[in-house]
């Protein structure tokens, strides 16, 4: 018991707590840590509780993301259906798109754009971003942010604002949602939509063609196709053949088949009629002048440039960049060959050196891609001032680097000769030994 001598020696020093390993120091008289029934039940029904709320949320944010159709990689906020009933859809992206552009070229269309300062240019491309990300059946769905919108248009945001305005005039851009920020519900919905944190979504639009804007557009021409001449061919011969009944006879008996007297029997020129040869005839014309087209042609091909000459042109726009031309490839080999620069000997890295050694001496700077108006004109100008007869670098270096081999090689010789020269220990050791009995002979006598 406490407070007596009982089961301690020093009772006034008895202790009034005890510690547990668990849950630290517990005072005595106080009540025990395990839990109660009670208290177990309580838990548990916050736990399931928790659960069920949980399970309410996650059903509720898949509903809500089935019931907007939600695509894309960001979430976009959901429209009424009502809504967008009251929006014709687009006849089609590229109608929609030469609708637009017919509506905003005509004198009334430049005044509109010119009223929200804006060109009809730069308006079409922000129509065209729009475009590009809208539903290709209706055109609705539209909920790209702005930022995205111009990126893509390669405008700023405020064209942006300003094209948006030509669209809501014309009746062809409709915004349906205007964007905000999340609610939690949506929050939630989104990262459950796209796996990522979304606070906010832009506003949705819909893209209509309205039954003014599509009646005052004028049709689409369409490109007359005209049959091929063989088809031609094909057709006349048919119609003037369905004027003779026995045209289509190749066969005939012995007796009643036509032909020139005394023909072989057993020649097949005999079960032929003659309304089939001129067809023949027509065939053989036609592959005579086949024949004679083909032949025109392969006489008449460029002979191709040297493979040295094409891959000099090809070094020299790669390391002077500015001298690119706008076209073919083909006409840096044309001017080379008609300053006559020997490829053999200058590659392309040697006449671009040669150039920017020139460059360098006559103290003027590489000009650069957008400041020349003419490559060509200014790389012909420029070859004419310098004279290529002479060694190119690449010939210098290789002659200095066979130079250099010489040099290698006579040291290299000489190294040996004089190892070879050096006398060997044994053959030092035979000298001196003659030379000691040489002296020892002369102190004798």
């Amino acid at each position: 018991m406490a407070g007596t001598s009982q089961g301690s020696a020093y009772p006034e020093y008895s202790p009034t707590h005890s510690i547990s390993p668990t849950f630290g120091v517990s005072h005595i008289g106080t009540q025990s840590a395990v839990p109660q029934s009670t208290e177990v039940d309580e838990w548990q029904a916050a736990v399931d509780d928790a659960l069920s709320r949980i399970a309410r949320l996650e059903s509720a944010t898949q509903q809500l993301n089935e019931s907007t159709d939600q695509r894309g990689r960001s979430w976009s906020l959901p429209v009424e259906p009502t809504e967008q009933a009251r929006v014709p859809v687009w006849t089609s992206r590229r109608e929609w798109l030469r609708q637009f552009r017919h509506h905003t070229t005509s004198p009334a269309g430049k005044a509109l754009c010119a009223r929200n300062l804006i060109k009809p240019d730069k308006a079409y491309a922000v129509a065209q971003a729009h475009a590009h990300f809208a539903e290709s059946h209706t055109g609705r769905g539209v909920s790209a942010a702005k930022s995205t919108i111009a990126a893509r248009a390669k405008v700023s945001e405020s064209s942006v604002n300003r094209a948006r305005r030509v669209l809501i005039a014309l009746g062809m851009g409709i915004e349906q949602v205007r964007g905000r920020n999340l609610k939690t519900l949506e929050f939630l919905a989104a990262e459950a939509h796209h796996g990522g944190q979304q606070h906010r979504a832009a506003s949705t639009w819909s893209l209509s063609s309205p039954r003014t804007i599509v009646a005052t557009t004028p049709q689409r021409r369409l490109a007359k196709t005209r049959p091929s001449r063989a088809s031609e061919r094909a057709t006349r011969h048919r119609a003037r053949n369905s004027l003779r009944p026995d045209v289509n006879r190749v066969y005939q008996p012995h007796s009643s088949r036509p032909g020139p007297i005394g023909t072989d029997t057993l020649s097949s020129v005999g079960f032929l009629s003659f309304e089939v040869l001129p067809l023949g005839r027509t065939h053989q014309r036609a592959h005579a002048r086949a024949q004679l087209t083909t032949k025109k042609r392969s006489t008449s091909r460029i002979t191709p440039r040297p493979l040295a000459l094409q891959r000099t042109a090809a070094e020299l726009v790669n390391h002077a960049p500015a001298l690119r031309p706008t076209g073919h490839i083909g006409a840096i080999c044309d001017l080379l060959r008609d300053v006559k620069i020997d490829t053999t000997r200058w590659t392309g890295r040697d006449i671009a050196q040669t150039l920017s050694r020139d460059t360098a001496d006559r103290g003027w700077i590489w000009p650069t891609r957008s400041s020349l108006i003419s490559p060509l004109a200014y790389l012909r100008r420029r070859l004419d001032g310098i004279d290529w007869t002479g060694e190119s670098p690449s010939e210098q270096r290789k002659s200095a680097d066979l130079a250099r081999k010489r040099e290698q090689e006579l040291l290299e010789s000489s190294h040996v000769q004089r190892t070879k020269m050096a006398a060997n220990p044994e053959h030092r050791a035979k000298i001196l030994a003659s030379i000691r009995a040489h002296l020892t002979c002369k102190q004798q006598h």
